[in-house]
């Protein structure tokens, strides 16, 4: 157990390294998939949805004036949000440090498997991210659209909640023990918890 903490400690720093260096050509695949999902599901809200190296940019079809929503012909710019997609895909590198300090027969079908899961999982996150920054600052406008399933506020809130705080932390450890189950450091821990 020593020897695995150190090495995930080891490797903690060059996979982090590299995600941030790396963070913006990674979440390009979600972005342009979640921008359609978001332009189709919200065309009267949602203008266009693009990368800005790690962040997205939200492009709403209102713009302010004197700090209330306007109708985007009344106003002088368009009303954009920015999101940073750093606090989903974060999960990635620490899995990969546990992936990799982890003695395995099949370390890149694994591997592969977990990082499609946890970029499902990103991918999810990021529309229910989306979501809470519409529902905050456009309000009303948003939750009012004619022919259009809009979620409710708390189910939103709730979503936000779980894709930024627990999913981004937990999966990538849930994942790590259900692909490491078989492995001599956890039979180990196992056997001596149960000899005890």
């Amino acid at each position: 157990m020593r020897q695995f903490l150190l090495l995930v400690f080891a490797l903690l720093i060059p996979c982090f390294a590299l995600w941030t260096i790396a963070s913006g050509p990674i979440a390009l695949p979600a972005i342009g998939l979640v921008g359609k999902l978001m332009s189709s599901w919200f065309p009267d809200v949602v203008n266009a949805f693009y990368a800005d190296g790690p962040e997205v940019i939200l492009m709403t079809e209102f713009g302010e004036s004197s700090g209330q929503l306007v109708p985007l012909s009344e106003a002088e710019y368009r009303l954009g949000f920015q999101i940073n997609t750093r606090i989903l895909s974060y999960s990635l590198p620490f899995y990969t440090a546990l992936h990799f300090a982890t003695q395995k027969k099949n370390y890149l079908h694994d591997y592969m498997l977990g990082v499609l899961i946890l970029y499902l999982l990103f991918m999810f996150g990021l529309v229910w991210l989306s979501l809470k920054e519409l529902m905050v600052n456009i309000g009303g406008l948003f939750f009012n659209q004619p022919d259009v399933f809009v979620p409710n506020a708390n189910v939103i809130a709730i979503l936000y909640q779980f894709c930024v705080l627990i999913v981004p932390t937990l999966a990538p450890a849930v994942l790590w023990l259900w692909q490491s189950r078989d492995s001599q450091l956890l039979q180990g821990i196992f056997v001596k918890k149960s000899g005890a």
